[in-house]
């Protein structure tokens, strides 16, 4: 093999095997002229991704040294492609994405399609660090076509992978799964431990999140059984994935072991508190010590209030999930209420996110796919003005298309972003979009309009004896009685956990309450049953507040029916009480 092939091989190995790629670098390094910057400038992207960071530092000086007295444009930039990474690393993404944007604007370097991978993966990522979210999906779906271009099996898995741990993070979770499965499965092919511990991690999160615990429990099984062959100290900076695999399935012990070792220093740090703290909290939680695990939630919430923003929205939304479920088992129920609002917050934040990840991905996917029809007809410009007419009005078609399917999709997303998966009727959000509206009408028309708060009663009691699957029947159920025996111009919406909102447009407090009457004794008569199993029969309380006598806006309403309704549940539940028209305090 010449140098110019070991190059060519350094290249192949870059991403498929680092350390081997080094190795390349150092051989073509001994030898004089561009051919050894070239055996630098592997040896320096190598130790910047998976070695020594001072070593890099050094390759890179002896690669500089060589290009820039052959005046050769394109290894200097590559340099400072390798220094946008280091200082990515390094935590400085600003340098980074200022010394990217100086690359760019020295125009065309003449890139290899290795090279442009190199770039647009390193710019992804960047942007990805930053809170671009536009700009790295878009560079994302590009370095994967750059990938497969240029046929490097190291760079196409990277890129796999990097794009499903994107998605996971956004919380398009069916893209993330997609891409993660084909990134481990070509890994594993490859048998490349870099690349199949990164595809592996972020599956095991993938399949967690969607609630395929057996699926995320047999990829860690992988990776404990392909452990000699992965890079070392790989598995100890993956304890907490490891965790989580064993938590989904109830391997408390297992999983508890895990996150002993990566438990947070002196200093409270660790790889990643929020995650550690859901599942450090949820153990506790499992092992029926409420307290504890309150308390770790509430301090990792408290310390830093990330369910505000962030790449951790997933893992926040289920640590404020497990102060709602402690503060519930402690009987702290209005604490519990609060948190679970929070999570509310945090889960449409994360709708809205996938929703705008999946617009951005099928944009970015439809721009490289008309790029490379653009490229097809360039390379075919022999060919008549009769075929290129032709050509043109199709691009055109398939353009129409796809506008239409993309407005679709923006409106499909928007409803379902609005809608409570599990019962079907609108939610939280679209509650607040709508009942302004409706206030305001009632405002001009001086008309009565009612505000109802529902509460399942003894729901928590009928989850823990019969399990979440019966409870989810119940929620069901009951939400398709709402819609069958309140009226079409009702808004009806869930709130939260078991309770539900209604706005009741032109009628008063005696008729709302006459109407909740008979559907409380409509679902005291159903049979409640799962399965094979009878449930007890059901009830629920409510409470009525009215516009404008109890509050001129939804908040106000709410708090008013929130009283009501705490008034029902202590005079013995399955009561519906309306609020009284003196006792409500002054509105602030």
């Amino acid at each position: 093999m010449n140098d110019q092939d070991r190059i060519s091989a350094a290249w192949a190995a870059s991403y498929l095997d680092p350390m081997r790629a080094i190795a390349l670098g150092r051989t073509v390094a001994e030898a004089d002229g561009e051919l050894a910057a070239e055996g630098w400038l592997h040896v320096a992207l190598g130790e910047v991704r998976v070695g020594d960071p001072k070593l890099a530092l050094q390759a890179l000086e002896q690669a500089r040294r060589r290009f820039g007295p052959a005046g050769n444009l394109r290894g200097l930039a590559l340099c400072d492609e390798v220094k946008a990474i280091q200082l990515r690393r390094l935590g400085d993404h600003n340098s980074a994405m200022r010394l990217l944007a100086d690359i760019d604007a020295r125009g065309d370097l003449g890139y290899t399609a290795s090279d442009r991978y190199l770039a647009l993966n390193s710019r992804a990522i960047t942007h990805k660090a930053l809170g671009q979210v536009d700009e790295a999906l878009r560079d994302f779906y590009a370095a994967l076509e750059t990938a497969q271009a240029c046929g490097l099996l190291g760079q196409r898995i990277t890129a796999l992978t990097n794009l499903g741990g994107y998605h996971k993070d956004l919380h398009n979770l069916e893209s993330a799964r997609s891409y993660s499965e084909e990134a481990l499965s070509a890994a594993r092919d490859a048998r490349a431990p870099v690349c199949i511990a990164a595809a592996a991690v972020n599956l095991i999160h993938t399949y967690h999140a969607c609630g395929q615990f057996g699926e995320a429990r047999a990829v860690a099984a992988y990776l404990l059984d392909y452990e000699g062959e992965l890079l070392p100290g790989t598995l100890r900076q993956h304890q907490l994935p490891l965790a989580l695999a064993h938590l989904g399935v109830g391997e408390l012990d297992a999983a508890q072991q895990y996150l002993d070792r990566s438990a947070p220093n002196a200093l409270g740090q660790c790889d990643n508190l929020v995650l550690w703290s859901w599942l450090q909290a949820r153990c506790l939680l499992l092992r029926s010590n409420a307290t504890r695990a309150r308390l770790l939630a509430e301090r990792a919430l408290s310390d830093k209030p990330s369910w505000q923003a962030g790449n951790a929205d997933f893992e926040t939304l289920q640590l404020l999930h497990v102060c709602a479920d402690a503060c519930e088992a402690l009987g702290d129920t209005a604490a519990a209420l609060a948190w679970l609002r929070r999570a509310n917050q945090v889960f449409e934040g994360l709708v809205s996110r996938s929703a705008r990840a999946r617009s951005t991905a099928l944009q970015a996917s439809y721009e490289l796919a008309q790029a490379q029809r653009e490229r097809d007809i360039a390379r075919d410009s022999h060919r008549s003005v009769e075929d290129d007419r032709r050509r043109l009005v199709q691009l055109n078609q398939a353009l129409q298309a796809q506008v239409q399917e993309t407005e679709m999709l923006h409106l499909r997303l928007r409803e379902q972003a609005l809608r409570d998966p599990l019962t079907g009727l609108h939610n939280r959000r679209y509650l607040f979009e709508m009942a302004p509206g409706l206030l305001d009408l009632a405002r001009r028309q001086a008309a009565p309009l009612c505000v109802v708060l529902i509460d399942l009663d003894h729901f928590k009691l009928l989850n823990d004896t019969y399990g979440h699957h019966a409870g989810d029947a119940v929620l069901q159920r009951f939400a398709s009685l709402l819609a069958q025996m309140l009226r079409r111009s009702d808004v009806v919406c869930r709130h939260g956990g078991e309770e539900f909102v209604a706005v009741m447009p032109d009628i008063d407090a005696d008729g709302a309450q006459t109407m909740l009457t008979r559907l409380l004794q409509a679902y005291q008569g159903q049979q409640q049953d799962v399965g094979r199993r009878k449930l007890p029969s059901c009830s629920f309380s409510a409470g009525i507040a009215v516009f404008p006598t109890h509050g001129s806006s939804l908040e106000q309403l709410l708090s008013r029916a929130d009283r009501a309704l705490y008034s029902a549940k202590a005079r013995g539940r399955a009561r519906i009480e309306k609020m009284p028209m003196t006792d409500f305090g002054t509105f602030s």
